[in-house]
């Protein structure tokens, strides 16, 4: 989540100018325990000035642990920005100049850090530290030199100020992602209309869990919880076995060696209702506003196009594969982005890439030892054969017109869903329901519990339905032109339990079959 321009405000700025700085910095932590020695710093605020130089690397001790010469993979291990390449090993953190092969030296960590780190992330200005409890320690401006790097052990609601959060249970790999307004500029979305990234950066862990069937997405702004999700490929039931993530473009890939891509944030998924202007008519061929401002509040200019962006089929790659994959930006714009493989060709070991958008694999040797788990890699497709269960949440209501509507199947983290109508004529409606895991500032349990989680919802009538409306039996269009008013998309809120399913733009609640 990110303050955008047109509310020119800047993290620091807008803290001072409500008081919570104090409060942040001392207040203890009340669901993470705190290392007790790093203060807030400035993390999350986009450097304004960037030192180009090495000032301070040479404070670091030069590493004494065999270290490779050069990183080509983004893990959670070894990862690299456009200035640096980190790596960790038995608790430490190391750091090289990313052009340099070797000249490995230690970080000084922080006393309450040193020995502790268990993983490492990097991406853009921003470097994402794990220890060995699973805790986020967030290292800043990492696209400086060395003396300007501070460290943050907050995160969480209120504006990275909260008490500190963690790797969701049962994560099986994680990856930091930065999506910035210095090195990204925009993104395009669903229309082909580019939005700037705005001033302040998307920030997000994602981790993948649940034997890989579920993708969690950790936002520094948003509250300290598990809760927030972006569904896997193939309606949520796709089943990875690695993901990388960098600048809000996430690659995974199963055990078959089918690849999926897909561009998706807070952001970019339509819950940030407050700094944007999200819309599900079409708004292709509108103007791109010229400010974040202009966009917000002139419905000249185009809005973010709803719904987000969905998971893309990579070509399969011609060659030996395994489950060390990485993705990372290389120019503004969000196709500015390579996706790699470690795998072997003709013999010699290296990695197969391509741009995101490219049709096809080349291969890059390396002649470094494959340390990834090899994969299958079926010369066609077998993403079905990797496929979780079926959501079991379906829901059944009647209305006190007599009309009955179903959901079948809902997953938090996947849309839209189908949402039939049947009436007492034997006749029947298929709509399609969007839901957007909306803004929150309070904890919520993750996935469908007994606690109401409350969605976004639009409901929209097929426009080929609409197009032949006369054509259709007299309850459908009775229904369509006056329960929906003829409209394509209808806003609802949604509440939905593990019992109940609540459609508020009706006043109609479906129980759980």
């Amino acid at each position: 989540m990110a303050v955008r321009p047109g509310h020119a405000v800047r993290r620091g700025a807008l803290l001072a100018a409500t008081g919570l700085v104090f409060a942040a910095v001392t207040a203890p932590s009340a669901t993470v325990a705190d290392p007790g020695c790093l203060p807030i710093g400035t993390v999350g605020t986009p450097e304004v000035t960037v030192d180009d130089s090495t000032a301070g690397l040479a404070d670091f001790a030069p590493a004494t642990v065999a270290l490779p010469d050069q990183v080509y993979f983004r893990s959670s291990t070894e990862s690299f920005n456009r200035r640096w390449t980190f790596a960790t090993r038995d608790g430490a953190v190391y750091v090289k100049e990313a052009a340099a092969v070797g000249g490995w030296r230690t970080v000084a960590l922080p006393g309450c850090l040193a020995g502790t780190i268990a993983g490492v992330s990097a991406d853009d200005d921003e470097v994402m530290m794990i220890d060995r409890d699973g805790r986020f320690i967030t290292m800043d401006h990492a696209l400086s030199a060395p003396r300007d790097w501070n460290w943050s052990s907050r995160y969480g609601t209120p504006l990275w100020t909260g008490p500190g959060n963690t790797l969701p249970p049962g994560t099986l790999t994680w990856s930091w992602s930065v999506l910035s307004p210095n090195d990204d500029h925009v993104w395009t979305d669903t229309a082909g209309n580019e939005h700037p990234v705005g001033g302040a950066k998307v920030s997000h862990v994602f981790a993948l869990t649940h034997g890989g069937r579920r993708i969690q997405y950790v936002d520094p702004w948003l509250p300290v919880d598990h809760s927030y999700e972006m569904g896997t490929p193939l309606g949520g039931r796709f089943q990875a076995v690695a993901l990388s993530t960098s600048a809000s473009t996430s690659l995974v890939v199963n055990r078959f060696g089918d690849f999926y891509t897909r561009l998706y944030d807070f952001d970019i998924s339509g819950a940030d209702k407050v700094f944007f202007r999200y819309s599900y008519e079409d708004q292709r061929g509108l103007p791109e506003a010229p400010d974040m401002l202009a966009e917000r509040v002139d419905s000249r200019y185009a809005a973010i196009q709803l719904p987000a962006p969905d998971w893309v089929a990579q070509p399969k790659v011609p060659g030996e594969i395994t489950d060390r994959v990485s993705v990372h930006r290389t120019a503004p714009g969000s196709t500015a982005r390579e996706l790699r493989v470690e795998g072997r060709d003709g013999g010699r070991t290296g990695f197969w890439r391509k741009m995101l958008t490219d049709p096809a694999w080349s291969f890059v040797p390396t002649d470094q030892p494959l340390t990834g788990a090899a994969l299958e890699n079926s010369p066609n497709s077998r993403a079905t054969e990797t496929l979780g269960p079926a959501s079991p949440y379906d829901y059944l209501g009647a209305s006190s017109q007599g009309w009955t509507a179903q959901v079948r199947s809902f997953d938090q983290a996947v849309s839209p869903t189908p949402l039939r109508v049947d009436f007492t004529d034997g006749t029947g409606v298929d709509l399609i329901l969007h839901t957007v895991d909306g803004l929150r500032q309070t904890p919520q349990q993750p996935g469908i519990t007994g606690q109401p989680r409350v969605f976004d919802g639009t409901i929209e009538v097929p426009e080929q339905l609409l197009a032949t409306l006369d054509t259709q039996p007299v309850a459908v269009r009775d229904f369509i032109r006056n329960t929906l008013g003829g409209n394509r998309f209808t806003d609802t809120s949604v509440e939905v339990t593990d019992r109940g399913f609540r459609l508020a733009r009706w006043d109609l609640t479906l129980h759980r079959r």
